[in-house]
């Protein structure tokens, strides 16, 4: 259909670079979405090929085990998923062995150890937006550009490979270390570079040169056309688009218009033309009230996209000073060593209450560290809903009586001595949606008779390591903050080994640890072990992550509050846009379309 030509998308960023490695910034990983489509987009937290072929998997054998010899000085990963170098003592896996209880330690000599093997195919046709062909060459040319010392990029994935090889012009084969098992292998596919024009340059010349960081080839529906620094970046089609032939995209031009982190004057530019879609570094969410409005007369659409992120209470179970053994009288009374005790907090807290106050009504609680519309969620897994009475109830039959002033106190509660007031502190970073949240739930555990006492301070102080730090130092009462959505269900965040401390022997990161909560179960510590050494697509890596996150619910570490949202705002007959897909926003953005086009 005939249409307008110009999409202006409007962000309150200006990216330095479009270089993969030399600008991480949202506002340039969105950018790269119009340049580069995809190599892999996410749906609905699963992976979705683009210019592959398939997401490569165990069931065609496309990701497999197979069993390698090694030896001596040979790079290998040990029973304790650390990389090592084999030699006579250190402890590894032998061929089959998953798990530290089969491990073995090496004697010297020829050694079967099982490797990773994982192959990916390229679609055919797809060529560079100068016109040549886009091969598996320049994807080995990425990764080689990735391991180079003077590239400033994370060296996780490289350091776990083995090799990373073209087999053909379309097939290229990662192989892991030997005895690295990646729940993530379908993602060890390195985003293709144009060997053919950057070849003369050298990865430290890449950092600066104006073909890679402002004008880089690519293989997506656009190219840039013009960069006028603190204003716009122009895009225009890519003449050699592989998916031209399905008239995609809908948009000949795109404007990214940088325009600051104005709120009202942002919104005014949507309402004016100026902007087609506004997104969230445009600050809008600051002025909701205004955007409601313009909903409701219908001059906007609002789109609600996951940020990637899970507000939680941590629970201080064992804090540092029990580590010598808990001192009744003499110590911070043991609140929480109960889980009934942990539960019962979780009933007087209303979760969708503050769903929709502070994530825009958006979701449901989620009762583990998965979002709860991850496919992978064990649905068994279930906190108790909020339910004041029951908790009350809950906490009386623990020996928590109500004082006349309405705050409860220990009668007979075992570990907690008599007459001692359930009243908490809670530490919190001072920007004022924390301070807003905490005051939330702060009204709603005086409801159940618990005092709390809010302790708010810069996030440098908040989340200092220990031991100077409150929270990684283990001495707190409750703690509030965001973990991020790891790729891989994060059940390594309430591991007993991650519990932040002094003594080496018993706290193997020291106080780099980050189970500050300091949570400790063998079932749930072996069936997170369990989880992350098997594969997606493997039965043990579905039935070990349900068994963790059972657990989890039961035991209640930390208390899942909601998922954080980010907003969008376009104009009202915008179509395309599926905020829920992936945090790059972008990835579908040919399909994007105004109007007819949404028919």
């Amino acid at each position: 259909p005939a249409g307008p030509t110009t999409l202006n998308i409007c962000t309150g960023i200006e990216p330095s670079s479009l270089y993969l490695h030399s600008d991480s910034s949202s506002a340039a990983a969105l950018i790269r979405q119009a340049i580069y489509d995809g190599p892999l987009d996410t749906l609905n937290h699963e992976l979705v090929p683009v210019i592959l072929e398939a997401v490569p998997n165990p069931e065609n054998s496309s990701a497999r085990i197979e069993a390698v010899t090694v030896r001596a000085g040979s790079p290998v990963v040990d029973a304790d998923g650390l990389i090592s170098v084999l030699q006579p003592g250190l402890a590894v896996r032998p061929t089959g062995c998953r798990n530290g209880s089969c491990a073995t330690a090496y004697t010297g000599g020829d050694f079967v150890m099982d490797q990773l093997v994982v192959t990916f195919t390229l679609k055919r046709g797809l060529t560079w937006s100068d016109g040549q062909p886009l091969v598996a060459a320049d994807s080995v040319y990425a990764f080689q550009l990735d391991a180079a010392p003077e590239t400033p990029s994370d060296k996780d994935a490289v350091s776990h490979t083995a090799s990373y090889q073209a087999l053909d012009e379309r097939t290229i084969e990662w192989r892991g270390l030997p005895g690295h098992f990646d729940p993530d292998f379908a993602s060890r596919f390195w985003s293709p570079l144009p060997e053919h024009a950057w070849s003369g340059l050298s990865p430290s010349d890449l950092l600066t040169a104006d073909q890679a960081n402002r004008n880089p080839l690519g293989w997506g529906p656009y190219i840039v056309s013009e960069w006028t620094a603190g204003d716009h970046i122009t895009l225009t089609l890519n003449p050699n688009y592989w998916r031209a032939p399905e008239a995609l995209p809908n948009f000949s031009t795109l404007n990214i218009r940088f325009i600051g982190q104005g709120p009202q004057s942002n919104i005014q530019s949507l309402q004016d033309g100026a902007c087609d879609l506004l997104l969230p570094s445009t600050a809008i969410d600051e002025d909701p009230e205004r955007l409601q409005e313009l909903v409701a007369n219908n001059q906007a659409q609002l789109h609600y996209a996951p940020s990637g992120a899970w507000q939680h209470l941590d629970f201080g179970i064992q804090p540092v000073a029990y580590d010598d053994g808990y001192q009744p009288g003499s110590e911070r009374p043991n609140f929480f060593g109960a889980p009934e005790f942990r539960r019962a907090l979780a009933q007087c807290i209303d979760r969708q209450s503050l769903i929709d106050t502070y994530a825009w009504g958006q979701g449901a609680p989620p009762n583990t560290y998965l979002a709860p519309s991850d496919p992978r969620n064990n649905p068994a897994a279930q906190i108790p809903a909020y339910d004041p009475a029951a908790a009350s109830a809950a906490l009386e039959a623990l020996g928590w009586v109500p004082g006349q002033d309405g705050i409860r106190f220990a009668q007979a509660v075992a570990n907690v001595p008599f007459g001692a007031s359930l009243a908490l502190t809670l530490h919190v970073a001072d920007d004022p949606d924390s301070a807003h949240l905490a005051q939330s739930i702060q009204g709603n555990l005086f409801a159940c008779g618990v005092a709390l006492e809010i302790i708010s301070g810069p996030p440098e102080s908040i989340f200092a390591p220990g031991p100077e730090g409150l929270l990684f130092g283990r001495n707190f009462d409750l703690g509030l903050f965001a973990w991020p959505y790891p790729t891989q269900p994060a059940c390594w965040l309430y591991q007993s080994e991650a519990i932040p401390g002094e003594n080496l022997n018993t706290f193997p990161y020291g106080w780099g640890g980050w189970n500050l909560s300091g949570f400790s179960n063998p079932d749930y510590d072996a069936a997170c072990n369990a989880a992350q050494n098997a594969l997606p697509g493997e039965t043990a890596y579905t039935d070990t992550h349900a068994t963790a996150q059972s657990i989890f619910a039961a035991q209640l570490p930390a208390l899942p509050l909601f998922q954080t949202y980010n907003l969008i705002a376009t104009r009202p007959d915008f179509c395309g846009l599926n905020a829920a897909a992936s945090p790059t926003l972008l990835q579908d953005i040919e399909f994007f379309g105004i109007a007819e086009w949404c028919q």
